[in-house]
């Protein structure tokens, strides 16, 4: 199977963990677990020529040189793609599905949060490949996680029966915003999953699917 060109989401405005994450340094900048930043483990963990290219970090203009000097930490070199002004997680993915897509249409994307933390590499790594082979035929698929109390800061997913030809992948019956706690609770009693925010398709899928349902920022 061809390399995923993995992208990562690097942009956000750092209220979320203030104090210690503020506009000027985010949190995906900090180290809060270990010596890393979590944008520092996200890179490392895609360092698998074999597996991934070398990733596109899309982020504002205003943290370039911390994502530069973050890689060069590393020793790891990646493209930097900079946001004129911040307009959210849709149209960063959506100038990610252009970009791969008129290099190479049917290339595999993995779109990433900086900010997550990724305890088990090589299980995600093969969860990858899982998702890139779903996705090479067609399907946009997202990372549910297993949830641990009733978050109300999290989308939620409903899956379904599992999707034909894939090797475990599972259908998703519907995508359900933030709930309230009671509502959260009902969820996990049926078998909801957290919804990471992280994607995997091919470039033209996504760039289509974007076309016909968002047109105002494809």
């Amino acid at each position: 199977m061809p390399r995923i060109v993995p992208v990562i989401m690097c942009g956000g405005s750092g209220t979320r963990v203030w104090p210690e994450s503020r506009e000027s340094l985010p949190k995906q900048f900090i180290p809060l677990i270990g010596a890393r930043s979590t944008f520092q483990m996200i890179v490392e963990i895609l360092n698998d020529p074999a597996v991934f290219t070398a990733p596109i970090i899309i982020t504002n203009k205003e943290y370039r040189f911390r994502v530069a000097e973050q890689l060069d930490e590393l020793g790891l070199a990646a493209e930097i793609v900079l946001e004129p002004a911040r307009r959210d997680s849709g149209p960063a993915v959506a100038v990610a599905a252009e970009l791969v897509a008129r290099r190479s249409p049917e290339a595999v994307v993995a779109v990433l949060a900086a900010d997550h933390v990724i305890g088990a590499r090589e299980r995600f790594i093969a969860l990858c490949k899982l998702a890139a082979e779903a996705a090479s035929d067609g399907a946009i698929v997202t990372f549910g996680i297993k949830p641990t109390h009733p978050a109300t800061g999290f989308g939620y997913i409903r899956p379904a029966a599992k999707l034909p030809g894939s090797s475990g992948a599972l259908k998703v019956e519907a995508f359900v915003e933030k709930p309230d706690a009671e509502t959260a609770q009902r969820y996990i009693a049926e078998g909801c999953l957290w919804n990471s925010g992280n994607f995997v398709f091919r470039a033209d899928v996504m760039r289509e699917e974007i076309a016909r349902l968002a047109p105002a920022i494809a």
